[in-house]
């Protein structure tokens, strides 16, 4: 069938319910290249197909279609209305419905090595230019954006164990900070990241990975951070025993820079690794926190001196405010940000992006479900003005700022910044009612 009608899978169906696909490559991993003659009539359909294959919805979106096909490594994804399938989209038809040059940047992102790193960055920038052009939800876009980060330092940290040449002594677990560790990345910022093994005996040798992993980011895009919080300094890995001590450490010493250090930290997303160590680890910071809850009170004491700004006036009186500018990063997203993490961590979710740790507290009934919903919505929007704005600079090739003129925004933006930020100012209002 394939051969005669030109195609690259064939759906299987029983009693037209879908229960696999059959694509060019399970033909050759699972037919061919076990010595199967293509006219063989000794092999099922069956023995052959990919079960239970992934599938969308006629009714959803471009993006949604090339975000389940380039986040599950697949290219076929069959269309289905309800329980019946209707068609079938590949990933060959969505990159030539947009951009025959997305082909390349994604194959640049999927089959990087030492020598083609520096590719990166502008096939990232390719895929982001075409989501922002097809005006993708901002909250999709990142998850996406997200995604395909996390693929690219995945791939660096394999790369870095085979130049090694070593067998890995013990599990290890890697972890993003930052916006990359709330799910917010989308230009290519500077690392944030840090590594936990499990012997300490092995500190050689993740001294050696750590700065292979450093080197390898860099070659990528990603510039080392200038506070050095990677994993290259010793104070950003260790094994578990370390990582209980450091965090006894700034529990002790609750000086205005280890909590700038606490924050940066709880800002972590499991990345690479271990899941094992990963829960072990995660278990022992939540017992450190219950053991030495005076950081968390500390942590709500700073953020009281950075309550976000109120726009409580008429929306069209702004241009005759004193205030005619807001830095979104400074005073209104690292605030909502600080605040949420405290919120999650009186609530045991120590880790997690902005979406996933609102969901949780939802789930544990620390926030309503319409509070929680206000919430996205006012990130979102937040989020949709941030992006757009760092993308016009970037595209003009300007100096990289966050403080946003009140005069760049259309007057729908300026309604939405103020109804966003007394949300947000309705969270933080939560979390000072903690102390």
């Amino acid at each position: 069938m394939m051969m005669s009608n030109r195609t690259s899978s064939v759906i299987v169906l029983d009693h037209e319910k879908l229960i696999g696909i059959i694509t060019e490559r399970d033909l050759v991993e699972r037919f061919i290249a076990n010595g199967a003659h293509p006219s063989s009539d000794s092999i099922l359909a069956e023995n052959i197909m990919t079960k239970q294959p992934l599938t969308i919805s006629r009714f959803s979106y471009y993006y949604d279609a090339l975000s389940t096909l380039l986040l599950n490594g697949i290219k076929h994804l069959p269309v289905v209305d309800g329980a019946k399938v209707v068609g079938i989209v590949t990933l060959s038809d969505l990159l030539r419905k947009k951009n025959e040059n997305m082909m390349r940047t994604i194959k640049a992102i999927e089959t990087a090595d030492e020598q083609t790193l520096a590719q990166i960055k502008p096939a990232l920038y390719e895929v982001l230019h075409t989501f922002i052009n097809g005006s993708i939800p901002t909250l999709d876009m990142l998850d996406m954006m997200t995604k395909l980060n996390d693929r690219i330092v995945t791939r660096c940290i394999d790369l870095a164990i085979q130049s090694l040449n070593t067998a890995t002594p013990c599990p290890f677990c890697f972890y993003q900070m930052g916006s990359s560790g709330r799910g917010e990345q989308f230009l290519l910022t500077d690392q944030d990241h840090f590594i936990v093994y499990g012997n300490s005996s092995a500190e050689a040798y993740f001294t050696r990975l750590s700065e292979e992993i450093v080197r390898l980011l860099e070659l990528a895009g990603y510039e080392r951070c200038k506070g050095k919080m990677m994993s290259n300094d010793k104070k950003w890995r260790g094994n578990l025993t370390t990582w209980e001590d450091r965090l006894r450490g700034w529990t002790i010493q609750s000086t205005n820079q280890n909590l700038l250090l606490v924050q940066n930290f709880f800002s972590y997303r499991f990345v690479y690794g271990d899941s094992t160590l990963h829960k072990k680890f995660e278990q022992n910071l939540l017992q450190q926190l219950k053991r030495g809850k005076i950081l968390l009170h500390r942590l709500i004491e700073v953020e009281r001196e950075n309550q976000i700004p109120s726009l409580d006036h008429p929306v069209r009186s702004l241009f005759g405010l004193h205030k005619k500018q807001i830095d979104l990063k400074k005073e209104v997203l690292f605030p909502f940000h600080h605040s949420l993490q405290i919120l999650s961590l009186l609530h045991g979710i120590p880790s997690g992006t902005t979406i996933e740790r609102i969901d949780r507290l939802v789930g544990k009934h620390a926030l309503s479900v319409d509070f929680g919903k206000d919430l996205k919505i006012a990130i979102e929007e937040l989020l949709k003005i941030y992006v757009t704005y760092k993308w016009k600079q970037h595209i003009n090739q300007l100096p990289s700022s966050s403080v946003l003129e009140f005069t760049h925004l259309t007057t729908r933006d300026k309604d939405e910044l103020m109804l966003s930020l007394k949300t947000l100012r309705e969270l933080q209002q939560i979390v000072y009612s903690k102390i």
